[in-house]
């Protein structure tokens, strides 16, 4: 685990996988994790998350750019609910 990212955001990572349609390797967990943090920070700071944004955050955090749109499904339905 890396201590750089709050435990808050592999839970986040960890509630997505057991969600997603293409199962998530024990490797990609932190970098969803990283992922989530990079993308919730710019949320909370009302920022805007435009395709390209979203793109550059998945390549810093080293996911794969497929699963950009199926994460902002998942943040959708998990503040709906």
């Amino acid at each position: 685990m890396n201590n750089d990212i709050p435990l808050k955001y592999y839970d986040i990572a960890d509630e997505y996988a057991t969600e997603c349609a293409e199962q998530v390797a024990e490797s990609e967990r932190t970098p969803l994790a990283l992922y989530f943090q990079l993308l919730l920070t710019r949320l909370m700071n009302n920022e805007e998350i435009s395709e390209e944004a979203q793109q550059e955050m998945a390549q810093e955090a080293g996911i794969k750019s497929s699963r950009i749109d199926e994460i902002a499904e998942f943040l959708n339905q998990w503040g709906n609910e």
